[in-house]
């Protein structure tokens, strides 16, 4: 099972409703999620020390 450090710094190289796919090097991971939520952060850095929109 892959782990969230295997996608950092990897690119999308697909997506569709409910996934993603990320490529990192020669590997291809499939993203599943079923329901999640995206913020956009106000300023730069982590997310504890962010404001949302």
């Amino acid at each position: 099972m892959a782990q969230l450090k295997d996608l950092v710094d990897g690119a999308v190289v697909g997506s569709g409703s409910d996934y993603i796919v990320i490529q990192k090097g020669k590997k291809r991971i499939m993203l599943e999620c079923a329901g999640f939520k995206m913020q956009e952060l106000k300023t730069h850095g982590t997310p504890y020390g962010s404001q949302f929109d």
